[in-house]
């Protein structure tokens, strides 16, 4: 049978497997015509609606001479004082508060579901920039509405000047190796570390950012001394076994063993406490302050994740796994981790199957971890 499902590979000349092999976290690649569902996504006016409510975040850019940028923040009303200088509305989390718009993640079944961070949407009047940049993160970069050029290098920018007196980080001089320009349904991908500037062609250009991000080996070191610090009593402190009567006020051999051993614990560390710090950092990554309310999904037929909630799982063995959410953890069956983790709309019939995880299943609900498909904000 044909594949009818949304996938950004059907009717493109690269398969998923060649383009990770090839093109992931490597250069970039444009996806033309493709079937990404674009319909639950946000017009111009629900976007600027969207950008009015409490919790919502969004920014203004702007810019007087297409040089220099500056932003202002969660004051979507300040667009009207704005449009003679350019600017570009976007906002951020757009599935969090639109649940709807994960529709267009079915297209993107092939990365892991964990790497998903957000949907950025923006919206931009024609010759409306936010300036050539660099991102740390891999980005789909999806035409909504109306046309944007896109200029852009095939390999990462390592030695660049930033324009001064901007409030953004904006690459000063920017000459592009690619520029092609985009129309709805129209798809570019840029591994992180690639150079890119976005214009917009006409007075109707929405831009769709699928972001997904991975925590920087700082935050993961970070993350990894705090587990081991959390094991250690206050009582275990340095101390001057050596004291000098007459001592330097500098450091010595002796504090820097003392470090040294309490370093060497990290090296104890069990693939066990690894994964359990991964699954707590990963899930706990970049959580909401102000989470959306949805409309109770008990006695709803269909159901998907919270966009708002990080889900992974760790399998225990064959039958049993521990499954993570927002840092928190719960055992269950290693077959509900999996129908919960790895899909975007959950099977509902399937969840109330398994019968050891009714209770873990309830509090789920109760807790809107699981929410219905189309549900409305109160």
């Amino acid at each position: 049978m044909p594949n009818i499902k949304p996938n950004i590979f059907n009717h493109q000349a690269i398969t998923a497997e060649v383009f990770l092999k090839d093109y992931w976290q490597q250069r970039p690649y444009l996806f033309r015509e493709t079937d990404v569902p674009l319909a639950a996504v946000p017009n111009r006016q629900q976007l600027f609606d969207l950008a009015a409510q409490d919790g919502v975040q969004s920014r203004i850019i702007y810019s007087d001479d297409q040089r220099r940028y500056f932003a202002v923040y969660d004051e979507p009303e300040a667009w009207s004082s704005l449009t003679g200088k350019h600017p570009t509305l976007l906002v951020s989390d757009i599935e969090k508060w639109c649940p709807q718009a994960m529709s267009v993640l079915t297209a993107f079944a092939f990365i892991k579901a964990w790497r998903f961070d957000d949907l950025m949407l923006s919206y931009a009047p024609k010759g409306a920039s936010v300036g050539a940049h660099i991102d740390q993160y891999d980005v789909f970069l999806i035409q909504v509405k109306g046309q944007r050029q896109w200029s852009y290098d095939n390999q990462p920018l390592t030695v660049f000047n930033e324009v001064a007196d901007s409030d953004l980080a904006v690459i000063d001089g920017y000459q592009a190796q690619q520029n092609h320009i985009l129309s709805p349904g129209d798809v570019l991908y840029l591994p992180p570390g690639i150079p890119h500037h976005g214009v917009s062609l006409d007075d109707d250009c929405l831009t769709l950012s699928v972001g997904l991000r991975a925590p920087s080996a700082a935050e993961l070191l970070v993350s990894t001394v705090d587990y081991v610090a959390q094991s250690l009593p206050d009582s275990e402190r340095l101390t001057d076994l050596d004291h000098d009567a007459e001592p330097e006020a500098c450091i010595g051999p002796q504090e820097i063993n003392y470090l040294r051993q309490q370093l060497a614990q990290l090296q104890n560390l069990t693939d066990n406490d690894l994964s359990q710090i991964l699954n707590q950092l990963l899930t706990g990554y970049r959580l909401l302050n102000e989470v959306p309310e949805y409309t109770d999904a008990h006695n709803h037929t269909n159901w998907q994740k919270n966009p708002s909630d990080r889900f992974l799982y760790q399998p225990i063995n064959s039958e049993q796994a521990q499954l993570y959410i927002n840092g928190e953890s719960f055992q269950c069956s290693l077959n509900f981790a999996k129908l919960l983790c790895n899909h975007l709309y959950l099977d509902r019939q399937q969840l109330l199957a398994s019968e050891q995880d009714q209770g873990l299943l309830n509090h789920l609900l109760e807790c809107q971890h699981i929410i219905a498909v189309d549900a409305l904000l109160d």
